[in-house]
């Protein structure tokens, strides 16, 4: 705290409130973050009300509200709840929850120590704006949400993440080319070779590409409910015919690692503690294929003079995809898993009666598979 200005008219006074002469009015300083407050020029009024904000800085305010009965629940134990109560009946998909822990990292840190009351537009604000504008409406989200169960607890007299302007996102990444991917896909290992295939016929989401399974190819077709829509749309419910560019890539997935999925790689080193917390040893995990799939984009080189924030991922494959299929003159919309009339059905079925979506992916990628 920086020394008390000599001017006599500051002595009596309590601590943090000093007298401005020149203006001939108080101003107070907040203990916490040096921020000036302006008190006029009624000395009462001022020394009475920094005395008050004084006792509520001080070490052990917080024992002082429980005995006034004035406590508000941590934002921190709050989160605890929602995590624990909110979420699993949404039955949400692991890429959703694990991205969902970063924002809750994230929060927790931004607010640690505060109540849920205590949150304010500018704390959410100053959150937001340290984040990309794609992480940050994420997270505004997110916040949202988890604000709006605690006002409807009465935590809260109201939602502070609601008042703040969700950002404009400019689309950084660029496109993927046919000579771009064959490049990446030639610095890949076999496993990952198999993945960007299966990405460029099916036009699927990594996460449903690394759970495709073996047992899931049936009659000849391959069934594939898609986890981040599954509980939106009933276009997340697709069986593809076994086509022979679909069975090309699974045959070439039929390996001698034992392993019920398509996608699959034996570890290196197979760590008890990883193989327990994994629904089988050699599943993939998504982001071990995003590194993998950098690691091979950055090895080839081929979209060097892009920034690395226009750099496309394993997830723009899915756009090549469809824009392949366009251009051969193939309706991509059911193959994406993209909504149509005929799939309203499944709202009032059971699961045992769900209308499939039947896709024919059978793009030719030996363009790029070759």
């Amino acid at each position: 705290m920086p020394p008390r200005p000599r001017n006599k008219a500051n002595r009596g006074l309590p601590q943090n409130l000093y007298f401005d002469a020149r203006r001939g009015t108080y101003r107070y300083r907040r203990p916490s973050d040096g921020k000036w407050f302006q008190f006029g020029a009624d000395r009462a009024k001022a020394v009475d009300a920094a005395k008050q904000l004084n006792l509520t800085f001080m070490r052990g305010a917080d024992l002082v509200s429980k005995v006034q009965g004035i406590a508000s629940d941590s934002f921190s134990s709050f989160l605890d709840t929602y995590e624990r109560e909110v979420l699993p009946p949404r039955e949400l998909a692991k890429g959703t929850l694990d991205l969902y822990a970063v924002r809750f990292r994230q929060f927790r840190k931004a607010f640690e120590g505060k109540a849920v009351d205590e949150i304010t537009i500018r704390m959410v604000a100053e959150l937001l704006d340290s984040l990309t504008p794609r992480a940050a409406n994420q997270a505004r989200a997110l916040l949202v949400d988890v604000l709006n169960h605690a006002a409807a607890k009465g935590l809260c007299p109201d939602n502070p993440a609601a008042s703040t302007i969700p950002k404009i996102e400019k689309k950084q990444r660029r496109r993927h080319t046919v000579e771009g991917l064959r490049a990446i896909r030639e610095k890949s290992p076999a496993w990952l070779q198999n993945a960007i295939d299966l990405a460029l016929i099916t036009a699927q989401r990594r996460t449903d590409i690394l759970s495709m399974r073996f047992d899931d190819i049936r009659d000849g077709f391959l069934y594939v409910i898609q986890q981040k829509t599954a509980k939106a749309s009933d276009a997340a419910w697709i069986r593809f015919r076994v086509t022979p560019q679909l069975q090309e890539v699974i045959s070439r997935c039929r390996d001698n690692v034992p392993s019920p999925f398509l996608i699959h790689r034996r570890p290196e080193r197979k760590r008890q503690k990883q193989a327990e917390q994994k629904e089988h040893w050699t599943k993939i995990e998504e982001r071990y294929l995003t590194r993998a799939f950098k690691d091979a984009r950055d090895e080839a080189g081929c979209y060097a003079n892009w920034k690395e924030e226009e750099q496309p991922g394993f997830h723009e494959i899915r756009a090549l995809s469809l824009h392949l299929y366009k251009k051969a003159g193939k309706d991509g919309q059911k193959i994406a898993g993209h909504a149509n009339e005929e799939m309203t059905r499944n709202y009032q079925r059971d699961h045992a009666d769900v209308v499939w979506s039947d896709a024919v992916p059978d793009l030719d990628i030996g363009e790029i598979a070759r």
